[in-house]
């Protein structure tokens, strides 16, 4: 079983290099690293960072392709290498030293007795420091979406989160790659409500846990453009995937958005978010998608 862990780099080398530490000290070393920059202003450490310790491959894009065109770009490289899983891993986590050895583990014995089969999506679970969170839950017509912080995962609309998504290399066959249109937030659920519908397995393991430092990767982006990017990827999200119901509703549910906006714009409260919201709705509409400029 090949197993390549595919982590994207943007502005944010010093979280990345963490992460490679903790790589480096596996006491399993039989998986491949792919490193994507996303055209960070300067990588000169993080490219010059070497172990021999770990099988490193970096690439390094010319623009910014988001979270979908990072993760596309290395799942192609890790596919033509030959991996069996591909494991999505935010540049913001880092793993204790036994973490490929207990996967591999895991990922052995459940082919073998077939519990999770030989293809599939397989969450794992995120140490958050005051909470670990297991999975996403799909809720319609809401501008984000929660995690569950119980493992408890039965709903339907569970979802793998990205920040550690374990792919079997078939699921790419039946789905094709993430959604490039999102950019940032949203494809992870995405993603997994296109694997459910073609009858791909999406689990959860608990038993082995990834530290994460919420919110590390996304919050230099500022408020205002997290939330333009949330409810026009809320739409989106919302009328492609959605129950036939939620598509009628998707666009009185913008309308209710944009007033809701004005609104507050009028009565001089939150002005600056109201405006990158409707600017969000407005995106959606013209059909913007990817990345977002001013």
């Amino acid at each position: 079983m090949r197993l390549t862990i595919i982590t994207i780099n943007h502005n944010s080398s010093e979280n990345t290099i963490k992460l490679l530490e903790s790589l480096k000290n596996q006491t399993e070393k039989d998986f491949e690293v792919i490193v994507i920059d996303n055209n960070s202003d300067n990588v000169g450490k993080l490219m010059d960072y070497e172990t021999p310790e770990t099988n490193i491959i970096y690439i390094k894009n010319d623009r910014n392709l988001g979270y979908s065109g990072g993760n596309n770009a290395g799942i192609k490289k890790a596919l033509e290498n030959g991996a069996d899983w591909v494991l999505l891993l935010n540049n913001d986590t880092w793993v204790e030293s036994s973490f490929i050895e207990r996967l591999r583990a895991v990922l052995d014995s459940s082919a073998g007795s077939g519990q999770r089969g030989k293809e599939g999506i397989i969450g794992l679970a995120l140490d958050e420091g005051s909470r670990t969170s297991f999975a996403g839950l799909i809720q319609w017509l809401k501008p984000t979406l929660i995690h569950i912080t119980t493992f408890k995962v039965v709903s339907p609309r569970a979802y793998a989160i990205g920040g550690a998504m374990l792919i079997h290399k078939n699921v790419f066959d039946k789905t094709g790659f993430l959604d490039e249109n999102y950019f940032l937030y949203f494809e992870d659920a995405d993603f997994c409500q296109r694997a459910r519908k073609a009858r791909i397995p999406v689990s959860f393991l608990s038993e082995i846990k990834i530290s994460h430092s919420v919110s590390a990767s996304t919050k230099k982006l500022g408020s205002p453009m997290l939330l333009r990017y949330h409810y026009r990827n809320a739409l989106y999200f919302n009328f492609k995937n959605g129950p036939w119901y939620i598509k009628l509703l998707t666009q009185p549910w913008s309308w209710l958005i944009a007033l809701k906006q004005i609104i507050k714009i009028v009565i001089g409260k939150n002005k600056e978010q109201s405006l990158a919201i409707l600017k969000g709705v407005g995106d959606w509409y013209a059909g913007r998608m990817g990345k977002l400029h001013d």
